[in-house]
Parts: C-alpha cells; structure tokens; sequence
C-alpha cells in the first residue's frame, strides 16, 4: 500500500534519473510532501475513483504532477493534474506519462528547453 513515503521514495528515484540540472532543480523547487488525493476516472463504472498522489505543484499555474498507479498507471503513472477548479478528475490519456521527467517537461511548470529530438511521449 502506497503512503507518502513510498510516494517520497519513488520521487527520489526518479529524480535520480534526470540529467538535466535544470530541469531537476525546477522540480525540486515545486516539490511537496506527497499528498493522496482522490480523483474521478472518467473510463470506468460510475462514479469510480482513484487515489493519485499529488508530489508536485505550481500554483501559478494552478498545476501539478501527481502519481497514481491505477487508471493510466503502471505504464504511465505520472499525470498532469490541476489543483483547484470544477476539473479535478484524473483527466486524458495525453497527459500521464512514464516517467516524472516525461510529465514535467510537459507542465504548464517548465519553462526550460528539451535536448534536441525530445519529444514528450
């Protein structure tokens, strides 16, 4: 069962893995203690939900990375959520990711630049 810990600890091994020290330092600098929050999951029977863990966010672009193996996960457990407002469900497909690099360099909270040929998945 996942806890914030856990969540914690997945974050850090996924940082490890970022070699840009931009774009590591930006998530660093959005980071927050991992938080569940239960989100709707529009694909399945009524009214179902999942828990996603909120580890990222930006308010000002009221925005965030949350991890949440169910629903698009374990394949792409990384998802690009908003914090407050009517749209608070787990969303589409096009925004979670395989990994938390994937998700950020997608976020309304990066502004740096991708390596020549990235593409986000």
């Amino acid at each position: 069962m996942l806890n914030a810990g856990s969540v914690a600890d997945l974050v850090h091994r996924e940082l490890q893995r970022i070699t840009d020290p931009d774009l590591s330092a930006r998530i660093r600098e959005l980071l927050v203690l991992p938080h569940p929050v239960e989100r709707d999951w529009d694909y399945g029977a009524p009214c179902q939900k999942f828990t996603c863990w909120t580890v990222l966010e930006d308010p000002a672009s009221n925005s965030g990375i949350a991890y949440c193996p169910k629903g698009f996960g374990p394949t792409y457990p990384w998802g690009l959520v908003l914090l407050a407002g009517p749209h608070l469900g787990i969303g589409m497909d096009s925004a979670w990711h395989a990994s938390l690099e994937d998700a950020m360099r997608n976020s309304m909270a990066w502004h740096g630049t991708n390596p020549d040929g990235y593409t986000v998945p």
